[in-house]
């Protein structure tokens, strides 16, 4: 038992150890949380396996989590704008409508997706974090569900760079994200 005793206690001060990685990961969450407003703007690439979409989307979120959104590219439906609210996402546009395949079970669409990554980061799993090179990489579940959609967040400097949303393994839509901003 003499032999054990150092051997729990160096096992326990290794767990109480802080993650720099973790603690990056609950820093954005943090801050994310407690703003009143964060945008940033989106390059969207949704992959329906027959087919690749692109939008460029400029994003803004307010306290609740709410999403509005202008689209920017493609030139053909640039200036379009909607809102993304609730639980389940609803999509309303302002004075018209587009129709995309949705994705990942009925959970997904990429107009949707920024909304999916921001939910994720407020309130989903953290499932891992670590160091990849100079970004901070977040594998996040964002519920709790067996159906969970996987969300894989890259940081840069503490900011949301990239991002990659998931479903049962196939990798469903792949964000490039510019100007993230948090207002206090």
């Amino acid at each position: 038992m003499k032999r054990l005793l150092p051997l729990m206690l160096i096992f326990l001060m290794g767990c109480s150890g802080s993650d720099p990685a973790m603690d990056a990961a609950l820093r954005l969450r943090t801050q994310c949380l407690g703003a009143q407003s964060i945008s940033f703007e989106a390059e969207i690439r949704a992959d329906y396996i027959d087919r690749v979409e692109s939008f460029d989307l400029r994003c803004t979120f307010d306290q609740e989590g709410t999403m509005s959104f202008s689209v920017e590219e493609p030139e053909e439906i640039a200036g379009i704008s909607g809102t993304v609210t609730g639980t389940e996402g609803t999509v309303g546009f302002d004075g018209t409508v587009l129709a995309f395949p949705l994705m990942a079970d009925g959970r997904l669409s990429p107009l949707s997706a920024p909304w999916v990554l921001m939910k994720a980061v407020r309130e989903g799993a953290i499932v891992c974090a670590g160091q990849e090179g100079e970004l901070l990489h977040l594998t996040v579940d964002d519920s709790y569900a067996d159906n969970a959609l996987t969300v894989d967040i890259w940081l840069k400097d503490g900011e949301i760079c990239e991002a990659e949303i998931a479903w049962e393994g196939r990798r469903c839509v792949t964000m490039t994200v510019d100007d993230f901003a948090v207002g206090a």
